[in-house]
């Protein structure tokens, strides 16, 4: 299963709000270490990942908000994207998506009694 496939599983599922704000925590953490390397180009990385957040919590909003409409679970990967690309921060989204379904594949254990996948 490609990595799209499995975003798209857990956007449809119950635990796509754990998810999206697992997201979103790892590109803070992303953002914060490109501000404290200092390296070329990392402004435009640090942007583009906080672009990145703002639609994941624009997500978040509307899960929880009637009269809110977010993105559409199967554009929601392409906008994220879109946003990295503008930054050259694709290698940032992919850690943080990779580290997100790694955090939703050990809830899911834990909550199984099992230790691993």
């Amino acid at each position: 299963m490609s990595i799209r496939d499995r975003v798209l599983a857990v956007l449809e599922s119950d635990s796509k709000e754990r998810f999206l704000l697992t997201l979103g925590h790892r590109l803070g953490i992303s953002a914060r270490g490109i501000f404290a390397e200092e390296l070329p180009g990392g402004l435009q990385q640090a942007q583009a990942c906080n672009e990145m957040m703002i639609a994941i919590w624009s997500q978040i909003w509307a899960m929880n908000d009637e009269q809110e409409s977010g993105y559409p679970d199967s554009g929601f990967l392409a906008i994220l994207l879109e946003k990295a690309d503008m930054g050259d921060a694709r290698t940032h989204l992919r850690n943080a998506i990779e580290s997100a379904l790694l955090s939703i594949v050990g809830d899911e254990a834990s909550e199984q009694g099992t230790t691993g996948p």
